[in-house]
Parts: structure tokens; C-alpha cells; sequence
């Protein structure tokens, strides 16, 4: 049977690696019926290493996975999305926006 592997990663993409039986194989690489799925969360447990972006373009890996929020303004964002925690009208919001094009990486800190 085949196995199918999805990686959560740090900048909200998944990677998908599939490992196929000969019957894939010979289905032309394409996933058996009895193909088994596993989901690994962000940050991954002990004994798993994290692939690159599948994207050649990903925003936070351009920005070296630091960035400052192109909705909010808050700097240093070191995941995939915003961090921020705005309080108004006796709540709290979560910005969350997802860093983008339009996001600027974070400058070098200076003490």
C-alpha cells in the first residue's frame, strides 16, 4: 500500500510526499485505494525533519522567516501568520494574516 506524509510548515504551506506500492507504481504514480495518510502538526514531534516550501515563491521563506505585518504593523513575526493580539471593544482579536507579497522582511535587531 502507499503511504501519504502531509507536513504542516512554519509558513501556513503543507508538503505532501507520497511513498508508493508497486501497485502505484504501476498505476503510473498515482496513490493506491489502501493508501494510508499521515498529518504532522507544526512544530513536528522528535524524529521528524521539516521539507523546504514547496512553493518557489513563498513569501516568509523570502522574507528569512522573519517579517513585519503589511495589516497590523507588528514586526517580528517569526511563523506563518501575523502574531499580533489587538484589544478593542472588551474583546481581543487576533490579526492572523498570512504573511504575503506585500509583508516587509523584518529589519536585523540593534541593541
Amino acid at each position: 500500500m502507499c503511504h501519504q506524509v502531509t507536513f504542516r510548515l512554519a509558513c501556513e504551506h503543507v508538503s505532501t510526499h507520497i511513498t508508493y506500492c508497486p501497485s502505484g507504481l504501476a498505476r503510473g504514480r498515482r496513490a493506491c485505494p489502501a493508501t494510508t495518510k499521515q498529518s504532522i502538526p507544526y512544530p513536528p514531534p522528535s524524529g521528524y525533519t521539516l521539507p523546504k516550501c514547496p512553493l518557489p515563491d513563498c513569501p516568509f521563506e523570502a522574507k528569512n522567516q522573519a517579517w513585519d505585518c503589511c495589516w497590523c504593523g507588528k514586526t517580528w513575526n517569526v511563523g506563518g501568520r501575523c502574531s499580533c493580539v489587538m484589544i478593542g471593544e472588551g474583546g481581543t482579536y487576533r490579526c492572523e494574516h498570512i504573511c504575503c507579497k506585500s509583508c516587509m522582511p523584518s529589519r536585523e535587531y540593534s541593541s
